[in-house]
């Protein structure tokens, strides 16, 4: 009884640092919400891949990991707010294997994006 037990626990401790392992060397893009109003689709085109990020509320942020298999290219954004207010463009650069990259996309108050 007690063998299956620490056979179990060591199953779970595997399957959990596997898990969190895997989320610190995948990439990801945070996106941030500091327009004052609330934005109702929020996507970003990756050269091999698309997030979406679905609706976010003021002060709201939200974060996706990606692929490391990417071709070279650009983060592609688009802002839709509830009046159909459309904002994009592009920032930063994509390229295969890069290993915990953090990319930072912020709408502020004057509508305008930042990419960190």
């Amino acid at each position: 009884m007690k063998l299956t037990l620490k056979v179990i626990v060591s199953i779970l401790l595997v399957i959990s640092a596997i898990y969190y392992g895997s989320a610190f060397v995948m990439p990801s893009v945070t996106v941030v919400n500091k327009s004052g109003g609330f934005v109702d689709h929020v996507e970003v085109a990756l050269p091999s891949s698309n997030l979406n990020f679905g609706a976010l509320m003021e002060s709201e942020e939200n974060t996706l990991h990606y692929s490391l298999e990417q071709t070279d290219g650009v983060y592609n954004y688009q802002f839709k707010s509830k009046n159909s207010v459309v904002i994009s463009g592009s920032c930063g650069y994509v390229t295969k294997n890069e290993i915990h990259k953090r990319a930072l996309i912020t709408l502020s108050k004057n509508y305008e994006v930042v990419c960190s």
